[in-house]
């Protein structure tokens, strides 16, 4: 009867360590998830580049009206995804600019696309000169410039005008 009890007791604890583990597997992807679709938790902080305040500016694009700039790389999941929001809100915007990283066959179809809404800038690097120059550390990334500084940045370009509020207020 000892051997029993002992038996089911370890069972027991096994199946409550199991669920306490489930528990912390289910509530870590839930964070990640919420990272990787610009949910609460990516929001607070600006990680995808520059703070709102920095300088910045390129040769031959025009930055000084509120200008959607938008960064996107091929082959990226992410920016695949993302693509036809940030094209929808492009088309109801002014000023448009698109950065492309690559020049491959990819790049030029990501551009492409891009073109009918945006001035496009594809450069040949990850790291070319308007990634440096916006402080790029992830794709896609979002912002909004007025007059040569970033105004407002988020993970997804429609998260932007809440941002753009939130630093107003």
């Amino acid at each position: 009867m000892t051997a029993l009890m002992s038996a089911v007791l370890i069972v027991g604890t096994l199946g409550v360590l199991n669920l306490l583990l489930t528990f912390g597997v289910i509530r870590r992807l839930r964070e990640q998830s919420r990272a990787a679709t610009g949910g609460a938790s990516a929001m607070s902080a600006s990680p995808v580049m520059s703070p709102p305040g920095t300088s910045v500016g390129h040769p031959g694009v025009d930055l000084s009206e509120e200008t959607l700039v938008g960064f996107f790389a091929p082959g990226c999941d992410a920016c695949d995804r993302q693509l036809p929001e940030f094209l929808a809100d492009a088309r109801s915007r002014d000023r448009v600019v698109a950065v492309v990283s690559g020049g491959d066959d990819e790049g030029r179809e990501v551009a492409g696309r891009l073109r009918a809404v945006a001035e496009v800038v594809v450069e040949d690097r990850v790291d070319g000169a308007m990634q440096r120059g916006f402080g790029v550390k992830g794709f896609p990334a979002y912002c909004l410039v007025r007059d040569g500084v970033i105004v407002a940045v988020a993970p997804r370009a429609a998260d932007l005008p809440r941002r753009k509020a939130r630093l107003r207020a």
